[in-house]
């Protein structure tokens, strides 16, 4: 392999087999992930504007590989625009977001692809004029990656390896917590004039919550899964999203609209939920403690880089 030239260029729809190799090990090394398999690589990652299962401004996106004639040994993921923590900043210059990046197994072979994948991503960046870049945004995530969470497992040990020699710093530290779905939680309504609206898919099911059928003032949701591990967590549900605007805190609601997903998790026969909490978040941790939530051998990463 040393005597063979690398070389990166852009990917296509016909690459996908050869990146589904190179996904298969990477996925069954985080928790809570879906298999990927052609139709799914085509669908996540061949998008103009790939889906997510959090809100993005895409504003362009693109995969580029490294190859030793024709055979691919890694890849990445990236895109410019906002993800969930700066789409709101509607004059201010987009961000490099750097959505995944797949590595060989080999150690000695991993460094020299990874370094050629992030010099590719950054020329591609500076010709957009991005002066900052996100690498694994919790909202970029594949869907079938972590419940759609697209940070960065601390179990990755090359990947941050490569990253931290390439100025990557993280930024945003993330808990995984777990609730055993044994038995239904006790549901404490809060008084108020407060109508819940349903909905349901074929992944899940979505509730938002008003006041006095006006005023939105909550919003959660939760996804169904089949994961590749924990095989006894199956079948898992993914709590995605827990809003509580400000003005509506500390009355109980959203201690409600949780136990409310656990019930209906529950009902609907699933084994496990899970939710990614960032570290910030401290009222969400506390939440998801209090209401009986077990805290996992896992974090997760959010990093930055300046160009």
């Amino acid at each position: 392999m040393a005597a063979e030239r690398l070389y990166a260029r852009i990917l296509y729809p016909p690459d996908s087999h050869q990146m589904q190799g190179l996904l298969a090990p990477a996925l069954y090394k985080a928790p809570y992930t879906c298999p990927m398999d052609d139709a799914a690589i085509q669908a996540q990652c061949f998008q103009p504007e790939p889906p997510t299962l959090h809100s993005v401004r895409w504003m362009r996106h693109q995969l580029f590989g490294v190859l030793a004639e024709e055979r691919l040994l890694g890849f990445i993921d990236v895109g410019v625009g906002f993800d969930h923590a700066t789409q709101h900043l509607m004059d201010d210059r987009p961000l490099g977001l750097l959505r995944f990046l797949a590595l060989p197994a080999e150690y000695t072979l991993s460094g020299n692809v990874a370094r050629l994948l992030l010099q590719t991503a950054e020329e591609f960046w500076r010709e957009q004029s991005v002066r900052r870049v996100r690498a694994f945004s919790f909202s970029t995530g594949y869907p079938a990656y972590q419940l759609g969470v697209g940070i960065l497992p601390s179990t990755w040990e090359d990947h941050h390896r490569w990253l931290n020699q390439a100025d990557y710093r993280p930024v945003e530290r993330y808990y995984c917590l777990a609730y055993p779905l044994q038995r239904p939680a006790r549901e404490e309504v809060p008084s108020g004039g407060y109508t819940l609206y349903p909905q349901y898919d074929e992944i899940g099911l979505r509730y938002q919550l008003y006041e006095k059928d006006e005023v939105r003032i909550a919003a959660t949701r939760m996804v169904e899964r089949q994961v590749s591990e924990p095989h006894n967590a199956n079948p898992v549900a993914g709590l995605v999203e827990l809003i509580v605007a400000s003005a509506w805190r500390r009355r109980g609601i959203g201690r409600w609209l949780l136990r409310r997903m656990i019930n209906d998790a529950h009902l609907r026969g699933n084994r496990t939920l899970v939710g990614f909490v960032s570290h910030t978040n401290q009222a969400g941790l506390g939440l998801c403690r209090q209401v009986g939530f077990e805290e996992m051998d896992y974090r997760g990463y959010t990093l930055e880089k300046q160009l």
